[in-house]
């Protein structure tokens, strides 16, 4: 789409005859103003400058009457902007007053504070190593169209621009990922140093000559690397565990041996004679319990053990008082000495006095 030419020079025209007046009765209040897309001015300040007060706006063009603001932007219910139609090829005066004092008088063209708004219907042609951006003109012309683009491990982008919305960008690999965004942005020597540039489109991602969600290379998964790390440290924790109870048995056996179960020592103690050693004697030893008769001193007694074996019977000591043996000789034991008193203990019997 071709735009005429004529406005153009209309502009640089005005400029060059109608003289620009700033008149700043406060040289730190700070105006913001704004020519969107040549439709709507928007004129800003701080009201934090004037703490409290509603300051008021009038604007004309050309030599019209001064008009009042039209819409207000209200900040904390205090005067901080206003907006109102914009007017092409006319000189912009505005005024900003403090009750009936001007603290603020600008004489402008309002294209010099222009800001394109971003282009639309965005379109990508993709060839062998090159991509044709195109979309639809703004509907004035001295702009530069310019499309930025990057690969999806460089930093920076690199620019493309033509006065028209149909860019072609060189040297692009088809097969791999780039990002893309456009924007519009005015001609210095057509609309001067104060205009903006437009905002920048959503930024678009290309892969294999495709659109995509993202440039960024798919995050290796974690799981396996943390399954492995699991593993490995449940494996470490059961190493230590098995450490842990091998030492503590040791420390176990060190301070408390084993005691041996008399079960294995004396069968059927427990089991037929609920722990009664003598009657456990008596009956699987063929051990009998004598007490001497009292016959001299009571506290006197004398324990006689009596082996039968062989038909052994004790014959009794009247002149001593208590039993005594058939006397033989020990046959097949060993012959122990306890207090003065021998014994003979051999295979078959328990004791033998």
């Amino acid at each position: 789409m071709s735009v005429p030419t004529w406005p153009i020079v209309v502009i640089l025209l005005l400029q060059l005859l109608l003289t620009s007046g700033e008149e700043n009765a406060d040289d730190s209040f700070r105006v913001s103003i704004i020519c969107w897309n040549l439709e709507t001015v928007e004129v800003t300040w701080d009201p934090a400058h004037y703490v409290g007060v509603n300051l008021s706006l009038s604007f004309r063009y050309n030599l019209d009457p001064p008009r009042s603001c039209p819409s207000y932007i209200l900040s904390a219910g205090i005067t901080s902007g206003c907006v109102f139609p914009a007017r092409r090829l006319a000189r912009l005066e505005i005024n900003i007053l403090k009750g009936k004092e001007s603290i603020y008088n600008r004489k402008q063209l309002a294209t010099a504070y222009l800001k394109p708004r971003p282009p639309g219907n965005v379109t990508f042609h993709w060839l062998e190593d090159t991509v044709r951006v195109t979309c639809t003109d703004l509907p004035y012309g001295g702009l530069f169209y310019e499309v930025q683009h990057r690969g999806a491990m460089d930093p920076v982008w690199e620019t493309s621009s033509e006065t028209t919305c149909d860019v072609t960008v060189n040297g692009v690999n088809p097969q791999h990922c780039y990002d893309f965004r456009v924007r519009v942005t005015t001609q210095e020597q057509t609309y001067g140093r104060k205009t903006y540039p437009s905002d920048w489109t959503q930024v678009t991602h290309w892969r294999a000559a495709q659109r995509t969600e993202s440039c960024q290379e798919p995050p290796t998964p974690a799981f396996p690397k943390f399954l492995v790390t699991c593993g490995l440290l449940t494996l470490l924790t059961l190493l230590l565990l098995l450490l842990s109870l091998w030492r503590l048995q040791r420390v176990k056996n060190a301070l408390m041996p084993c005691v041996p179960d008399p079960k294995g020592s004396f069968p059927g103690l427990f089991e037929k004679h609920g722990g009664d050693f003598q009657e456990w004697i008596t009956n699987t030893q063929h051990v009998t319990l004598m007490v001497k008769p009292e016959v001299g001193d009571p506290a006197e007694e004398a324990l006689v053990v009596e082996h039968y074996k062989k038909g052994a019977e004790p014959v009794w000591n009247g002149a001593q008082g208590y039993p005594s043996f058939p006397h033989k000789g020990p046959q097949g034991g060993d012959l122990v000495s306890v207090g003065g008193i021998m014994f003979v203990m051999d295979s078959n019997a328990y004791m033998t006095l």
